[in-house]
């Protein structure tokens, strides 16, 4: 979203800053403790006895907090409903700003964000929950995803794309007698003849990494074709381990930069009947997501505009710290042309802005390192129409 005044609002504004850093620290002080009981268990019981832990632990949780002010006061100082990697929350160097102004005396918080709806929704492969049928849009989004990443030489790289696919529908669907999809599906009784057994979930994903707890998917799912190595330039850190640059299957990026779990339909009526369906639409932010992802959903054959999207995205003017090029719908015009079905199908895949944000704080703290990673739910409260910031999730790293 863009602000009214100027895009640093949130951190620049020293009067705004004075009131983000109060706010996180009246948070901090009365809500830390409490929410690590709750949200990590018995683990946080563990945490208070060991001091540099406990400790570590509320500094980084103390980050969530910012995090959570940020995102809700970018959306209540915002003129329009765009959000994108050209706003404070995406940018690293205002983060640090942020951070540093919680001025803490001991340890070094890093606190990260990033748009979980920039991102491929798993649970958006079923059309609807409780159901069984494909979102058709969805599963050729899969098939580009895994023809990029999946080498046509079997024997170089004998992971199954069809089988893949299969594989999640069933893991996800229900409704329909634990019928495989195709020939490489799998349900309940693949999963219950293993040497350690368990049962499909018939249902949609809870967490990324249950993915490998499905037939055909292992850590090896986002290895990547040498050929395709430049549109996970943007998401490959520089600390990972590029080696055997001499093979055609190189390093792979984590599953949650690429998936989420999140990105369930709004719809508050729903809610208030039983056993009610739902679905998740799949859309992504192509204001944030990263090069494999723009890759997918691009037509065959136009993987490479992905990185000219990207560099009209972070383009900014000469000599000057402003952004060249606004991200507002339809931007994308500027730089690809479509054809009129290719423009349809396309747009059918994309949104402009997000609800559901990753927030990672990391801390050393003395020999202590702690890293607490948050999802926080941007929305906005009917009754005084502001926004505000709600934690899903809190997971310790």
């Amino acid at each position: 979203m863009n602000f009214k005044t100027s895009p640093g609002n949130i951190i620049s504004n020293k009067n705004g800053m004075a009131l983000l850093v109060t706010l996180a620290l009246i948070s901090v002080v009365c809500v830390a403790v409490f929410e690590l009981t709750k949200k990590l268990g018995a683990s946080a019981l563990t945490i208070m006895s060991e001091t540099n832990n406990f400790k570590a632990e509320k500094m980084a949780f103390s980050g969530i907090n910012l995090a959570m002010l940020i995102l809700a006061n970018d959306a209540n100082h915002s003129n329009s409903d765009i959000d994108s990697i050209q706003e404070p929350w995406a940018d690293p160097v205002k983060l640090a700003k942020a951070v540093n102004a919680l001025e803490f005396k001991d340890g070094e918080l890093v606190l990260s964000i990033s748009d979980e709806l920039g991102k491929i929704q798993i649970n958006a492969l079923i059309n609807e929950y409780p159901g069984h049928k494909f979102n058709e849009h969805q599963k050729k989004l899969w098939e580009r995803f895994l023809a990029l990443a999946i080498s046509s030489d079997k024997s170089l790289d004998v992971r199954n794309a069809s089988e893949i696919i299969n594989c999640i529908k069933d893991w996800l669907d229900s409704n329909d007698d634990d019928a495989i999809t195709g020939l490489s599906g799998a349900e309940s009784e693949y999963y219950e003849a293993l040497n350690y057994p368990y049962q499909c979930s018939n249902g949609p994903l809870n967490k990324v990494d249950e993915l490998l707890m499905i037939k055909g998917i292992s850590q090896d799912l986002l290895k990547i074709k040498k050929n395709s190595m430049e549109l996970y330039s943007d998401i490959i850190t520089k600390n990972q381990n590029i080696a055997n640059l001499e093979q055609d299957l190189i390093v792979f990026p984590s599953l949650s930069q690429i998936f989420t779990v999140f990105g369930i339909e709004d719809n508050n009526d729903n809610k208030k009947v039983k056993n009610s369906r739902f679905k998740y639409p799949g859309t992504i932010n192509i204001n944030t997501a990263n090069g494999i992802i723009l890759a997918s959903i691009l037509p065959v054959g136009m993987e490479d505009q992905a990185k000219e999207l990207i560099a009209f995205r972070s383009e900014k003017n000469q000599n000057s710290k402003i952004f060249a090029n606004t991200l507002d719908k339809g931007w994308y015009k500027q730089i690809i042309k479509l054809s009129q079905n290719e423009k349809k199908q396309f747009e059918k895949l994309i949104r402009y802005s997000s609800s559901v944000y990753r927030a990672e704080a990391k801390i050393q703290f003395n020999t202590t390192n702690v890293s607490l990673i948050g999802f926080i739910k941007r929305e906005k409260n009917k009754e005084t129409g502001k926004w505000q910031s709600k934690l899903l999730k809190l997971d310790r790293k």
